[in-house]
Order: structure tokens, then sequence, then C-alpha cells
């Protein structure tokens, strides 16, 4: 008899890290049509050697363990069932698994501007979690990837941070296995500019309702923070890892910010040292972002985009 797959994901939200996708698989899980998985990030299709690999949790053992993430309503199939893990754009075992999956998923990926979003890979991993010393400055951790003189606790996010931002060729790898009409790339500049025209697109290309966001209010999910006592900040992250995630870990976490954060946004905003590595940065990336907007067709205002004329570089 053939194994019952049909519960399979038909969407996945694959990219990138700290682009909005928390709030994407939100935005999308509200809508009727759509069923999301029981965690946002499931990391199934993670590679052996990712942080994120789970050995009881991963394509390589079958398909038990990931059955329970998608828990179907008595009647009809829900019309998207979908899951997000941002880290797949860098997994090769998801490029080698899902663009091959029974129902032909789509892949949605949101890229943010390269310096920032590698601002706030420092940002959460240093603050969120301890893989970044607490100690270290944005410039040092900078010059830290690029000499790979610390390992970050084994984060290869965090460890290559600089080469993942160089987006295109690991979309264009994306594009060979899935083809134009099964893949949407959209930047984080036009989420946040107008999330409900971004929604209203990203729900008509994936089958679901576009008219479910008309009136939709588009909560934030899974902002950076910063913790007020790192001591009790370094308790909470090994508390935390021992967790099942569920009610009792929800209702532990907004009991531990209400204590120990501020929001990033109000609290991370870069000095004047620190402003100057981030242009520095950003210019860097030019030719790269000009390559990636016209293999894209993408309209990437603010990426700091070099002449026509000027040759694509490699990032340091």
């Amino acid at each position: 008899m053939t194994e019952d797959l049909s519960w399979l994901p038909d969407l996945f939200v694959a990219g990138v890290p700290k682009a909005g996708t928390s709030s994407v698989h939100r935005w999308i899980a509200d809508h009727p049509g759509a069923l999301g998985s029981a965690e946002k990030e499931t990391c199934f299709f993670a590679d052996t050697d990712s942080h994120i690999y789970r050995p009881g949790a991963n394509v390589r053992g079958g398909w038990a363990a990931y059955r329970p993430q998608f828990a179907l309503p008595e009647g009809p199939r829900p019309r998207v069932i979908f899951e997000s893990t941002p880290s797949y754009i860098y997994q090769r075992t998801a490029l080698d698994e899902i663009p091959s999956l029974p129902g032909t998923p789509r892949c949605l990926f949101i890229l943010r501007e390269p310096a920032d979003q590698i601002r706030s890979i420092y940002r959460y991993f240093r603050n969120n979690w301890t893989f970044i010393p607490a100690e270290m400055s944005f410039a040092a951790y900078l010059d830290a990837i690029r000499a790979g003189s610390h390992d970050f606790g084994g984060n290869e996010l965090a460890q290559d941070a600089l080469r993942n931002a160089r987006y295109l060729p690991h979309l264009q790898a994306w594009r060979e296995r899935l083809g134009t009409e099964r893949m949407m790339v959209r930047s984080f500049d036009a989420l946040r500019a107008d999330p409900r025209g971004l929604m209203r697109e990203v729900a008509s290309w994936a089958g679901l309702d576009p008219a479910f966001y008309d009136d939709y209010d588009f909560p934030s999910e899974n902002e950076t923070y910063v913790p007020r006592s790192r001591a009790l900040h370094r308790l909470n992250v090994a508390v935390r890892a021992r967790l099942p995630r569920g009610a009792i870990y929800r209702s532990l976490r907004g009991l531990y910010r209400g204590l120990n954060t501020e929001s990033g946004r109000t609290a991370g905003q870069p000095d004047a040292e620190e402003a100057e590595t981030l242009a520095a940065l950003r210019a860097s990336f030019a030719a790269d972002n000009l390559a990636l907007a016209r293999a894209f067709d993408l309209d990437l205002p603010g990426w700091a985009m070099p002449p026509a004329d000027q040759p694509a570089s490699t990032v340091p």
C-alpha cells in the first residue's frame, strides 16, 4: 500500500533568517484556509552538520516524526499546509528534498538588506541567545567571521553570516530545482512598507483567498530583545533548551521577557562607530545586490547599488 503523504506541506517559508519570517508564518497561519506546523521552525530538512539538526526529527529518519507537526482538522484538507524554517535556504538537504516532494510545494523567500540582516543575526544570537559573546562588538564579530577565529558555539548562521548574505547563489540553486512558478522572492522592505499588499500577493500565489487580509491587523512576532541582566539571561537560555514547546514554554517565556528584557527597537540603535561599520559593510555588498536585483527582477532601494557598469564582486 502506498503511504499517504497528502498532509505534507504545500508551502515552505524557506528564507531568510531575521527577515520577518516569524510574522509571516503567523499571518499565514491565521488564514482560515491554511494550516501551519505546530512549531514554526520544524528544521526537518536540516543538514546533519547544522546546529538546527534534530537527530530524532529529520527527513533521513522517515516521515513519522514530521507528521505530528500537522494536526489536520476533521473534514476537508486545508487549502494550504505549510511550515517556516528560514534556514532552509542554506541547507543542502532541504534543497535536495523539498522540490521533489509530492504535491510540488512552493517556496517563499524574504530577503533583508545584507548589512541589516547580518547585524540582526549578531544582535539576535548575542541578546536572545548566548552563541555570540555579550562583550563582542559588532566590528569584532565581523573580524572574527573573516578570520574564522570563533566557532560561535557551533552555530553556522553566526559563523557564515557574511557568506549567507550573498543571497544570489543560494536562490539560483533553488530556482534550478523549483523553476520560477514555484518560487517567490520578496524583500523585507516591501514587507514593512506594505504588509497587506504583500500578504495579498502571497495568498493569491499560494492558493488562498487574499481578501482575508483586507482587515487583518498584522501582529509582530519574534522580535530581537535586549536582556537587562546577562546572568539571568544565561539561566533562561539553559532552562528553555530543556523545556518542551507548548503552553508552559510560552507562559514562562512571556514572564521572563516581562522581567528581564527590553525591546531591541528602542535599545538597539547603532552608535557612531557601529553606524560607520554598517555603512562600510553595506557598500561591500552593493555589486552583489545589483546582480541579485537583475537576476530576480527585484526593486531593492537603499541596498547601496553601484552604477550599472560596475562589475559584480564577492563579499569579503
